[in-house]
Parts: structure tokens; C-alpha cells; sequence
């Protein structure tokens, strides 16, 4: 089977975007499925660019057909990955084609009515607003969304529901084991280079440092459990160096951006795993807040590495979170509820454990890359 996969995506890049895209293209690949990407690439060098994505993203990309093209600027990307994909043959040949682009989807679903998978995340404002409405209710449109609650608000935004809709959470990687419960504390100590008998707990947060992510809570949550440790990883690096400078916690570290690779690893070694969202979550980019309707890809990953996670009690997040089942819910913005949460944990070694296996059985049975895919060839195949 071939499918043409039309990114928004400059790769590789640490943007969520770009992690998302080159997974599921993976997995694709992995299931034998011949996938054409078309992107943006950061590198100059086309020849480069295979070993920078195996690198950055831990795929294999030699299962792909790259379709990419070089610039400084960024401006007019998505409209000149757009015009590649839809001038290429292996475009017009595909048996299933996959669109993250809006101005693709839009060429090919609306102009020249091809049947295809239109994937969005996000409600479109201005001009986009009315292209996406118009690619969600052609007839040969399967509008792909990461949450139910997508759904219900891309209905409600344009005053129609998609006609056709498919919903499909973010994922992690298929294959992830748990660390042994008793592995973790030894391992995590001989990567930062100490004994770490002194913590109780240790606690960790994997993500941006934008607006909404809760760094501000684990610090609050900190301040009331100083014998439990608090690592934090990602954000730039002038993020990292201000944290630092500002934190008040010795028991909080902001340990900077780490690969991809390394940051699963690292979350395996973890007691906790914090996702602090808050009632309104920037992705980086002025005018979108995804609070409402986001599936995030840490949540799969945490869920995938068998630590315990404590959650903002988020309505979304119920699509996939269940209190006392894979994790405890807190109040988005309640530290003394969260700071129960960990004290709990810290005391109840046999709730933590069960609370992490749960999370990587649900991951091992739902929420893979590879079952994504699956249902994606299973919708773009359908009659």
C-alpha cells in the first residue's frame, strides 16, 4: 500500500508537531506501508537529513520516501509543502493520503474532491477558519481529531459537525518496557551522579516550559515536600538558565532540554511523573490554547514507562485518565492537593506501583503508534 503523508512539519525540529508526524510515519512504515513524506527540512543537505531524523527522532527513516525542501525563512511553509505534495505523482498515485497541512487538504479535498484523511488539532482562526470548515464537510473528508472533545468543539466553532470523523489519540512508541520498580532509584542515581537515599520520592516533569504547563505548581508542590526531589526536563535554554536563577527549591532542578531517546529512557527511572496542565495551555504559538481539547503525547509516554502519574483533573484528560486507576487527578490549580497526591505516593509504595502498571497496560493495548496507524489505514481504506 502506498500513502502520501503531507505534513506541517519542518524536520526535524523540536516542535510537537514534528515529534507527532515522524512517529506515526514510522509506524506506518513498520507495517509495511510505502509512506511519501512531504515536509519542510532544517538541515541544507538533502543527503543529510536521514541520519539527523534517526538521530533527533530515534526512527528508522530509511523505511521512508522523503520529499523535502530547504529554506532559511519560514515563511510561506505550509503553502510550499503543500504545492509539492500536491504536484507530485506519488500524490496522485497514493492509495491513501493523510494530510496535516490545512492548504493541501484543501486542494486536493475541496477543489479537486479527492478522497483523503484531513488530520487537524486545532481550531483555525482568520482566513483558515472557513478552509477548514469547507475540507470537514466534503463528503470524501475523514476528519481525523486527537480527542472527542476536538470533535464536539470543531462542531460547535463552525456551526456544522465533519461528515466524516475519526477520533484517535496522540501515542508513544510500541515496545516500551517498565524499569523494574526496584532498578529505578539506582538507575536514576548513577545518572546524576549521586546517592539519592536522601529523597523520598523522585518526582518528574518532562515537557515546554510555555504559559499553562504548571511549572509554577511543581514549585508550589515542592515547597511543601522538600523531601521529595523535583527534576524537570526541557525548555531552551534561556528558559532553563531564568528557572534556575529563579527557583527557590533546592529540591527543584531544571535539568534543560534532553533527546528524545534519552528523556524515555529517564522517565522509566522516575517514582512520579507530574503533567501540571492548566486550565488554559499555550503550544507556543500567540492564539491557540489547547486546554480544552488537547491529547498529549507526554501523557502516552508517561503512561507507556510504568511510573506513577499525578494529573491536573483536566475534563479531556478523562478521556484517557481514570482517578485511581492509571493515576490520581488533582485540581489543576490546587498545590495542596497535588502535594497530597505525592505525599501519598511517597508513603504508599504498593498504590504506586499499581497505578504504573495499569498506565503501560493501557498503553500496551490502546494507545500505541502502531494501532494509530492501524485504524488510519483501516479509515483511509474504507468504502
Amino acid at each position: 500500500m502506498n500513502l502520501a503523508y503531507i505534513s506541517p512539519s519542518a524536520l526535524p525540529s523540536r516542535s510537537a508537531n514534528s515529534v507527532h508526524v515522524m512517529l506515526q510515519c514510522d509506524a506506518l512504515a513498520r507495517l509495511g506501508v510505502r509512506v511519501t513524506l512531504f515536509a519542510k527540512r532544517t538541515v541544507r543537505e538533502a543527503s543529510a537529513l536521514r541520519a539527523q531524523l534517526e538521530s533527533t527522532y530515534g526512527i528508522d527513516a530509511r523505511r521512508l520516501d522523503l520529499r523535502t525542501y530547504y529554506s532559511s525563512s519560514a515563511r510561506g511553509d505550509l503553502a510550499r509543502i503543500a504545492a509539492m505534495s500536491v504536484a507530485s505523482r506519488a500524490t496522485r498515485q497514493a492509495d491513501v493520503v493523510l494530510s496535516r497541512n490545512m492548504y493541501a487538504a484543501f486542494a486536493l479535498g475541496v477543489i479537486a474532491r479527492r478522497r483523503m484523511l484531513f488530520e487537524t488539532h486545532q481550531l483555525e482562526l482568520g482566513f483558515r477558519k472557513p478552509m477548514q470548515k469547507a475540507i470537514m464537510l466534503q463528503d470524501a473528508v475523514t476528519t481525523v481529531v486527537i480527542s472527542t472533545k476536538l470533535a464536539e468543539c470543531l462542531t460547535e466553532y463552525h456551526g456544522a459537525a465533519p461528515s466524516r470523523h475519526l477520533v484517535l489519540h496522540d501515542a508513544a512508541p510500541a515496545g516500551i518496557d517498565m524499569v523494574p520498580v526496584q532498578q529505578r532509584r539506582g538507575d536514576l542515581g548513577a545518572y546524576l551522579h549521586e546517592n539519592l537515599q536522601a529523597w523520598q520520592l523522585s518526582c518528574g516533569y518532562f515537557g515546554q516550559l510555555y504559559a499553562g504547563r504548571g511549572i509554577e505548581l511543581i514549585e508550589e508542590v515542592a515547597a511543601r515536600s522538600p523531601q521529595c526531589l523535583f527534576l524537570v526536563f526541557g525548555g531552551s535554554d534561556a528558559e532553563v538558565q531564568q528557572r534556575r536563577v529563579t527557583s527557590r527549591n533546592r529540591n527543584v532542578r531544571y535539568m534543560g532540554h534532553v533527546p528524545r531517546a534519552l528523556a524515555g529512557q529517564l522517565m522509566g527511572m522516575m517514582d512520579v511523573l507530574l503533567m501540571p496542565y492548566q486550565e488554559s495551555v499555550s503550544i507556543g504559538v500567540a492564539g491557540h490554547d489547547t486546554a480544552r481539547w488537547m491529547s498529549p503525547m507526554k501523557m502516552f509516554e508517561y503512561m507507556a514507562s510504568g511510573a506513577a502519574i499525578v494529573s491536573s483533573d483536566l475534563p479531556v484528560l478523562r478521556e484517557v485518565l481514570v482517578d485511581g486507576h492509571n493515576c490520581l487527578l488533582a485540581p489543576a490549580a490546587d498545590a495542596a492537593a497535588w502535594s497530597d497526591c505525592v505525599e501519598r505516593l511517597a508513603k504508599e509504595i504498593q498504590l504506586r506501583e499499581r497505578l504504573g502498571r495499569a498506565a503501560h497496560a493501557d498503553y500496551e493495548s490502546t494507545h500505541t503508534w502502531t494501532k494509530r496507524a492501524e485504524a488510519l489505514l483501516a479509515a483511509g481504506t474504507a468504502k
